[in-house]
């Protein structure tokens, strides 16, 4: 097994880099962070293997054992079939090859296997440098690389063992996973069980056979038996995500490696697919003693890794990360793992606490209507959006922002800027009192010695982000753009009835508020008399109401509405898009909001926050 791999001047790592690996690796991060760079760098280490290769008569001077020795050679750019690549110098950072490409493999006995790659007279020269003594790590260091599934052919002819290689090389396994299957059933027969086996945990419905006979026939006839349709078909006719999991488990079953480079092994698999593929890997590397190094972008993939195996691509590294399983559960708890903010939060260290995807939904779209479409996403892609799931001061959001802040402290992390939190969230009835009392008890214990990091609660004006779209010129606007042309005169009939029946919605909501309100105060307060906590509300209330849309329950109001239009027959829909993109400009609460996430995403001109809390009220 390879226990750390190195690389340095290999096409965006100029510098030294060095990944620790275990029996299963799973590599996350950004698209064009460097998993698949690695991938290729183990897999031109493997190359150089092979081409260095030499069984030198029982000489052992390059560390050889048995006659087996690694010696320099030098190859034609025609002959240099590592990767696909259009031009080799592409191996090489900024397309020059103006100093060689160490790539170097450590094995668990101790072995240590180093090539040099350089260009000199149009000539590819590849040095080994071996500490150790070679035998059978090499054997079973072989590596193969697995790319995604592009597609089967039609017909597939029986390949000998080098075309096969070259196939391989080329990253072309849709054209010789027949040849795969069979050499499986031919020569490698427990692992063909394997491979059914794990095929009917996939597929329960399916199942697979392979017919060729050496002597007599030209092509590999693989089928696959289908009980929907009752009769055998070619493994061709199969839907994309058998495809996937059959050349996947045909490549690492096969006879000839034992470390196994998996490029996206999720692409066209179901959830739960993803999820057992990736348990069957770990159980193959417990039954055939077989390594995976795995990239991928899928939550699913992670939430099955064994603890241990996560090293995320940021800022040019490898780091190790989630350690523990606790350590993944509170990712998942907050969101993070579903869509894979891990990657954002780990680069930026910038979180945005919000109640659920909703509340991102209808920030995303307030930023996109006042900023437009391309500062919005600029500002928005440098933070991190988690959820509590509650109102956060419920959630108790200083104690999620410390489990975050501590995993962010792991050691190895890359960057050293401290994490910064934002918290947002729903006034859930609270009276000024409270509010204020809440944000300022969480300005107090985010500089307490018990966290001691930069923490902004913003707590709504208003009773939740929704009732930021109860405004009846921007609704009235919304329906009035989205009306059809054969519905023209109707709407315009019954477009006043419409606007009467949004100011009565809010009037009838006046005592329900008042519960609301009356039972706040009951639970910040249980000696508090119901009568008395009515009474306060009344006071509240009076001087507060303004006409009743901050204090409503938006939701209902929203979808009586739609009802509203249902009922009269008018094909109309109200959505909170239209209502936002109807706005003439956005309330200034959420404009103070969008602020500090902008502060927070360090745009041009956002003004730096200093540690503490601060509400919108």
């Amino acid at each position: 097994m390879i226990h750390k791999f190195v690389m340095r001047n290999f096409k965006r790592f100029t510098q030294e880099t060095a990944v620790d690996l275990e029996p299963v690796t799973i590599l996350i991060g950004a698209n064009n962070s460097g998993k698949s760079t690695l991938l290729q760098a183990m897999n031109l280490f493997q190359y150089c293997v092979e081409t260095t290769r030499s069984g030198a008569n029982g000489n052992a001077k390059s560390g050889g054992k048995n006659g087996l020795e690694l010696v320099k050679r030098t190859v034609s750019p025609d002959e240099f079939g590592a990767l696909p690549v259009a031009d080799p110098t592409d191996l090489w950072p900024q397309g020059k090859a103006k100093n060689p490409i160490h790539l170097k493999a450590e094995y668990s006995s101790g072995l240590s296997v180093e090539f040099e790659l350089s260009i000199s007279y149009n000539r590819f020269s590849i040095r080994p440098r071996v500490e150790g003594t070679l035998g059978e790590d090499l054997g079973k260091g072989n590596i193969r690389l697995v790319p995604i599934f592009t597609g089967f052919l039609p017909q597939e002819e029986y390949l000998t063992p080098p075309a096969r290689l070259d196939r391989m090389r080329l990253q072309r396994h849709g054209e010789m996973v027949r040849n795969l299957l069979w050499e499986l059933q031919d020569k490698a027969k427990e692992r063909w069980r394997l491979l059914i086996r794990f095929l009917e945990r996939l597929f329960p419905d399916s199942s697979v056979t392979v017919n060729f006979d050496v002597e007599v026939d030209r092509f590999i006839r693989a089928t696959y038996h289908d009980d929907i349709l009752t009769r055998d078909r070619d493994i061709v006719s199969a839907g994309s995500g058998f495809h996937q999991a059959l050349q996947i488990l045909a490549a690492v079953l096969s006879p000839g490696a034992h470390i196994a480079l998996l490029d996206e092994p999720d692409a066209h698999l179901h959830a739960r697919l993803q999820s057992a593929m990736t348990q069957i890997l770990v159980e193959l590397t417990e039954k055939e003693d077989l390594q995976f190094v795995i990239a991928t972008h899928s939550p699913h993939v992670l939430s099955a890794a064994p603890p241990g195996a996560l090293r995320v691509c940021v800022g040019g590294k490898f780091v190790p990360f989630a350690h523990e399983p606790g350590q993944l559960r509170i990712l998942e708890d907050v969101g993070a793992m579903d869509r894979m903010d891990i990657i954002p939060l780990l680069s930026n260290r910038a979180v945005v606490f919000v109640e659920n995807k909703g509340d991102r939904d209808l920030l995303e779209r307030f930023a996109a209507k006042h900023w437009g479409e391309v500062k919005a996403r600029a500002a928005l892609s440098k933070v991190s959006f988690l959820y509590t799931y509650q109102e956060p001061v419920s959630a108790r959001v200083l104690n999620l922002a410390r489990q975050v802040n501590d995993l962010l402290g792991l050691p190895k992390m890359p960057g050293a800027k401290p994490a910064r939190f934002l918290a947002i969230g729903d006034r859930d009835y609270r009276s000024d009192e409270a509010l204020k009392a809440d944000v300022q008890e969480h300005k107090k214990k985010a500089k307490s010695p018990a966290y001691r990091f930069d923490f902004q609660l913003l707590i709504w004006k208003r009773n939740e982000l929704e009732n930021y779209l109860i405004e009846k010129a921007a609704i009235l606007k919304a329906l009035d753009t989205a009306v059809g042309k054969d519905q023209v005169s109707a709407w315009k009939g019954k477009r006043a009835g419409f606007a009467e029946e949004f100011d009565r919605l809010i009037a009838s909501q006046r005592e329900q508020v008042r519960q609301h309100v009356a039972s706040r105060l009951q639970n910040q307060d249980r000696r508090l008399e119901l009568r008395t906590a009515l009474e306060r509300a009344d006071s509240l209330l009076n001087t507060r109401w303004d006409g009743g849309i901050p204090w409503c329950d938006a939701k209902a109001i929203l979808s009586s509405l739609r009802n509203w239009l249902q009922k009269e027959n008018l094909r109309l829909r109200l959505s909170e898009a239209a209502i936002i993109e109807a706005m003439d400009s956005i309330p200034e609460d959420v404009k103070k909001a969008l602020l500090s996430i902008r502060g927070m995403s360090k745009l041009p001109r956002a003004r730096a926050k200093k540690p503490g809390a601060s509400g919108l009220s």
